[in-house]
């Protein structure tokens, strides 16, 4: 009877793990050639050629296999500037070709504008918070470097909690967006937890 728990508690297990396993790509041999391709071309329609083969790479590990095509994500970090990275997603449908209809983020813009021409560091954003009157809060500033549905572009995001009720997990604050190529104020906004 021990045995057959077991042997049943064993193959739960290892099934488990296979269905988990069979759903992410893993690895550059489980996307066909083919569509690593055109998602790499769709990446560099946007970052440019260079900005691309430098900074960015696929995340073969949050690469998923979907009913109708890949969701592909990718990682992108510029080495010597703190905190400035990202992370791109877009799903693929089986032909190789980006499905609008569903989330494109994370993808910088470097032929519009000003471009990919990350300027503005963590300290410098943290300056032009303080310059531009964001209040100090009750706790350390959380500063990060984040994609924006808004804007379509990364920002500098930097958040202060103006009160906090630790009994019932209140808080609330603001947080201010600051453009990382200029340096300009975007938008201050409020925000609360409930």
């Amino acid at each position: 009877m021990i045995k057959i728990f077991i042997a049943v508690i064993l193959f739960s297990i290892v099934f488990a793990a296979c269905c988990t396993c069979s759903n992410t790509a893993g690895n550059s041999d489980d996307i066909p050639e083919k569509l690593q391709r055109k998602a790499d071309e769709f990446v560099i329609s946007k970052t440019g050629k260079d900005f691309f083969n430098l900074y960015i790479k696929p995340d073969y590990d949050k690469i998923l296999k979907i009913k109708d095509g890949y969701y592909m994500v990718y990682n992108f970090s510029i080495p010597g500037k703190q905190g400035v990275e990202g992370e791109i997603r877009f799903s693929l449908d089986s032909l190789g070709n980006v499905q609008k209809n569903k989330e494109v983020a994370g993808i910088p813009e470097c032929f519009t504008g000003s471009g990919c021409d990350f300027k503005i560091s963590k300290d410098d954003a943290l300056a032009i918070a303080k310059q531009s009157g964001l209040e100090d809060g009750v706790k350390d500033w959380e500063v990060k470097f984040l994609w924006d549905n808004e804007y379509k572009n990364y920002t500098w995001q930097i958040r202060t909690i103006l009160s906090e009720t630790k009994e019932t997990g209140r808080r609330s604050g603001k947080v201010m967006f600051i453009d990382p190529v200029n340096g300009n104020v975007l938008d201050t906004k409020e925000w609360r937890v409930n």
